[in-house]
């Protein structure tokens, strides 16, 4: 199963930050796959997802 690992930035590591973050590396893969998942962490979020073929792997986001 792919996954992206998203990091909130070390000045404002605020969950409102990392959500925001989350929200944009998501936003095509949500609409086009048949499963996402997010676990948050202290400072950062992994989302993992599967479904169809024609999602292209998105890169990893810092």
């Amino acid at each position: 199963m792919p996954v992206v690992k998203v990091r909130a930035s070390k000045r404002s590591a605020q969950s409102d930050s990392l959500v925001r973050k989350v929200t944009e590396a998501t936003g095509d893969l949500l609409a086009q796959s048949d499963r996402v998942l997010v676990v948050y962490g202290k400072e950062t979020a992994s989302i993992y997802y599967e479904g169809s073929e024609q999602v292209p792997p998105l890169p990893r986001a810092s």
